[in-house]
């Protein structure tokens, strides 16, 4: 199908109206292929524990999730704690209260004013920002693993150590992306890859091969 490498988005709000305006808003612009629309779960523990399960390339939350669901966390503090497992993942604030919400953010330029919207702009803008950063995201990630892909084409045996240490650091770098929870440290790679361990070299470099299919599959796919 044509829309098969459109994006999935998740947008997280306490207020149902606003999640169905929000779904149909984002339904009319063609960007993306799947919205998930969410109510915040009761702590910020569960909630970024059921993103986690999802797969999908931009994260929207509301600010005051706490407004109407009784939650003891906001939009920023969701947006931070994702970005503690998906580092660098597209993450946006909406709000109604800009200069809270500015001061509570970690980056303000992931904060997106309600008035903004509500002066005659629209939610378009919002979308088109959404859909750049996941593009952006996309471009990144290609890069990065087709560089280690490159390197891993090399003899195994003659890899210098400025090659080990961008194999390292390119895993490394794609592993937090995709949020890779079980990620050996950088330190235990070094140590396999620098020493005599010729079958756990293999092991880790053949692991390394596997997450690059991993990335090629959800790229074709729009990572849906």
């Amino acid at each position: 199908m044509a829309d098969e490498g459109l994006p999935v988005i998740v947008y997280v709000d306490e207020n149902e109206d606003a999640r169905e305006d929000f779904y149909i808003d984002a339904k009319k612009t063609k960007l993306f292929r799947k919205i998930i629309i969410l109510p915040p779960e009761p702590t910020l523990a569960e909630m970024v524990a059921n993103l986690a399960q999802i797969n999908f390339e931009a994260l929207i939350s509301d600010f005051r999730l706490a407004d109407a669901a009784g939650t003891d966390y906001d939009g920023s503090a969701l947006v931070a704690a994702f970005l503690q497992i998906r580092t660098g993942f597209p993450c946006f604030i909406r709000t109604s209260y800009d200069n809270e919400a500015l001061h509570a953010a970690d980056d303000v330029n992931r904060v997106y004013s309600k008035e903004i919207e509500a002066a005659g702009v629209g939610v378009r803008p919002l979308f088109e920002r959404i859909n750049l950063q996941i593009q952006r995201m996309r471009r990144q990630m290609e890069a990065w693993s087709g560089e280690l892909e490159e390197l891993l084409k090399l003899e195994r045996t003659k890899l210098s150590a400025p090659e080990i240490d961008r194999i390292i650091e390119l895993d490394g770098l794609i592993e937090a992306n995709m949020g890779g929870e079980h990620e050996i440290a950088q330190t235990t790679k070094k140590l396999l890859l620098d020493g005599d361990f010729y079958e756990r070299q293999n092991e880790l470099l053949t692991a390394t091969e596997e997450l690059i299919d991993r990335i090629k599959k959800n790229l074709n796919t729009g990572n849906g």
